[in-house]
């Protein structure tokens, strides 16, 4: 189920995240004619906001205008940065926004056009409008982001079921864009439960080294002694991997298992019967033993009086 959110989020975070296209290039006549057709189009979003986003999908990162005197660059930040504050616009200050982008657009028309009647003649006029192009507000070129991209496609999508839902409820644009977050809430707190699970699992199951020799050669009295010895050093892991060897050695001299050294901790563990009394009381040291031994989980002093605790219920006394 979760990586069935996790599959689906990200299909949908493909089919949006179109990137501004590369630099287009055009002649002085198309690039004119382009610019008035993104006007025309600008007009069609304030009845239809969805269009915004089919607009921005359209629209090149630049336009390469060659001339006589060289090769003109102009970036198109200014439509992607507009359109896509459209889409995240309180409705009341959708229209101030498209008005501007559409002055932008008419006034690089009227610029175009003295660019053009000057190219043959004047100079200075030419190299004032070569100005005005490579002016600052040109100079980086940066498309919305794949996230905000995101955004705009699932709330212009969240808009259009709501409207045909809920024709009379007003400011939907606001309710959308509340419910596309939403939704990422939803799906990155899923996500991040699920890989904090996964992580916890594979850290308590991952394969753990077998004993390359019988426990219970040694007295567990031995294996306990060095233990207490290693906690007088402060060495409280190491002080740990003796004491469990001490509880395995004990149930093993006792006849609870019997003797084998390809035996696994965990596998120590699971040798003994459920309706043990010593079951609980292993279970609580093979657990603190992985976790500070092959878990790497700092262990304090607190931890290994808890941890002898356990050792002295199954008959490790000092």
């Amino acid at each position: 189920m979760i990586m069935r959110w996790v599959t689906t989020l990200l299909a949908i975070f493909s089919f949006a995240s179109f990137a501004a296209g590369d630099q287009a290039s055009l002649s002085l006549s198309d690039y004119k004619s382009r610019l008035k057709q993104y006007s025309s189009q600008i007009q069609k979003v304030v009845e239809h906001p969805e269009y915004a986003v089919d607009i921005n999908r359209e629209v090149p990162s630049a336009f390469q205008v060659p001339t006589q005197s060289g090769t003109i660059t102009v970036p198109m930040e200014f439509l992607h940065k507009g359109l896509a504050a459209f889409l995240m616009a309180a409705p009341a200050s959708k229209p101030a926004i498209l008005s501007q982008l559409a002055e932008r657009l008419t006034a690089m028309r009227a610029e175009a056009d003295s660019f053009e009647q000057a190219r043959d003649g004047d100079p200075v006029t030419h190299e004032r409008l070569n100005h005005i192009l490579s002016a600052r507000e040109f100079g980086r070129v940066r498309g919305p982001t794949e996230l905000e991209l995101l955004q705009q496609r699932i709330a212009a999508w969240i808009k259009q079921k709501l409207e045909k839902l809920f024709p009379a409820v007003p400011d939907l644009d606001q309710v959308g864009q509340i419910l596309v977050w939403i939704v990422i809430a939803i799906a990155s707190s899923i996500l991040a439960v699920w890989l904090h699970r996964r992580s916890r699992e594979r850290l308590l199951d991952r394969p753990t080294a077998v004993a390359p020799f019988v426990p219970s050669t040694k007295s567990w009295r031995s294996w306990l002694a060095d233990a207490s010895e290693k906690a007088t050093l402060g060495e409280w892991r190491e002080a740990i991997r003796l004491g469990f060897w001490a509880a395995v050695s004990r149930l093993e001299s006792e006849g609870v298992w019997r003797p084998d050294k390809a035996r696994t901790p965990r596998e120590y563990l699971n040798a003994i019967p459920a309706v043990s009394e010593n079951k609980p009381s292993f279970a609580a040291v093979t657990k603190t033993f992985e976790s500070a031994w092959y878990g790497g989980r700092p262990v304090s002093a607190s931890d290994f009086e808890r941890f002898m605790a356990e050792l002295e219920r199954l008959g490790c006394r000092r």
